[in-house]
C-alpha cells in the first residue's frame, strides 16, 4: 500500500470519528433546541475556529477559488445534507440514521466508475448491491415498519455522495481549510433560512458546551475528509467510513440506552461487510 493511501485511510478515519461525535452532540443538543438552530449555531462557532485558522496560516489568498464550480457545488451538497440529517437526528435513533448515511461510500464507488472510470470489479458490484440490501433491513420500507423521517436519512446519504466526489476532483491548489469554511458557511446559512419556519428557545451553558464541542469535532472532521480524498481514490478511503457504524451504536447505547433490534444489527452487518470488501478487492 502506498504512502498516499495510508495517508488517506488515516485521515478518513479521524474524520469518521470527529464526525460520530458530532453526530451524537447533535442528537444531545436536539432534546432542547430545534434543527435550524443547532445548525446555525454550531455553524457560527465552527467559522469562528477555522477563521482563526486561515488568518494565522494567510490562506485567504486563496480565497477567489472559493468561487470554484466545484466548490459551489460542494456548498450546495453540504446544506442539503445537514439540514436533512440534523432533521433526522431529531425523529430517529443515531445508530439508525448514521447507518443509513453509510450508503454513501457505495454509490460514491459505483459514480466513480460511470462518471470518472474509476476500475470496479465485478466483486464490488456484487459488494454493491448487497450493501443496499443492507440499508433496506434498516429502514424497513413496509408500511409496519418504515419511519418516514428516514427519508430524510437517505436524501443525506445522497447529499454525503454528491459533496464527498465533488471534492475529490477541486483542484489541490485551494487549501482544505477554506473548503471546510464554505461548506461551513453554507450549512449555517442554511440553518439561518430554516429558522423562518422554526422557533428558536434560549441557549444555557450545557447547549454551549455540546455545540462547542460539536462545532469543533465538526471542523477537524470536515478538514480530515478532504486531507483523505486529496490523498487516495475514493474507492479506497470510502470503505472506512463504516467504523463510525461502532461508534454510533456505542455512543447511542451509552447516552440513551439504545441498541438496534435483530434486523437492522443484521442490515448494519451486511453494509459494513460490503464496504470492506471493496476495500479488499
Amino acid at each position: 500500500m502506498g504512502e498516499g493511501n495510508r495517508k488517506g485511510i488515516v485521515a478518513m478515519c479521524a474524520a469518521v470519528a470527529c464526525f460520530t461525535t458530532t453526530d451524537g452532540l447533535m442528537k444531545l443538543a436536539t432534546e432542547t433546541l430545534p434543527a435550524s438552530q443547532i445548525i446555525a449555531l454550531r455553524g457560527l462557532i465552527a467559522l469562528t475556529l477555522m477563521s482563526a485558522v486561515a488568518i494565522s496560516a494567510r490562506m485567504w489568498r486563496h480565497a477567489g477559488g472559493l468561487l470554484h464550480p466545484l466548490v459551489l457545488l460542494r456548498v450546495f451538497f453540504e446544506m442539503s445534507m445537514i439540514v436533512a440529517y440534523v432533521s433526522a437526528l431529531s425523529r430517529l435513533p443515531l445508530a439508525n440514521v448514521f447507518s443509513v448515511l453509510q450508503a454513501a461510500p457505495i454509490v460514491m464507488t459505483a459514480f466513480a466508475a460511470f462518471i470518472w472510470g474509476e476500475r470496479v470489479s465485478l466483486g464490488r458490484w456484487i459488494a454493491i448491491l448487497i450493501g443496499f440490501a443492507g440499508v433496506a433491513l434498516i429502514i424497513k420500507p413496509t408500511p409496519s415498519g418504515f419511519e418516514p423521517a428516514m427519508t430524510l436519512a437517505l436524501i443525506a446519504s445522497l447529499c454525503v455522495a454528491g459533496r464527498d466526489l465533488s471534492t475529490a476532483r477541486i483542484p489541490r491548489t485551494l487549501p482544505a481549510i477554506l473548503i471546510t469554511f464554505s461548506a461551513t458557511l453554507g450549512s449555517t446559512l442554511a440553518g439561518g433560512l430554516l429558522s423562518s419556519v422554526e422557533t428558536w428557545h434560549p441557549v444555557g451553558q450545557r447547549e454551549v458546551l455540546i455545540l462547542g464541542g460539536a462545532a469543533l469535532a465538526l471542523a477537524i472532521g470536515n478538514y480530515a475528509v478532504i486531507v483523505a480524498y486529496r490523498s487516495a481514490p475514493v474507492s479506497i478511503v470510502s470503505p472506512f467510513r463504516y467504523m463510525g457504524v461502532a461508534f454510533a451504536i456505542f455512543f447511542g447505547w451509552m447516552v440513551w440506552g439504545f441498541v438496534p433490534d435483530a434486523i437492522a444489527l443484521a442490515g448494519i452487518v451486511i453494509v459494513v461487510l460490503a464496504g470492506l470488501y471493496t476495500i479488499r478487492r
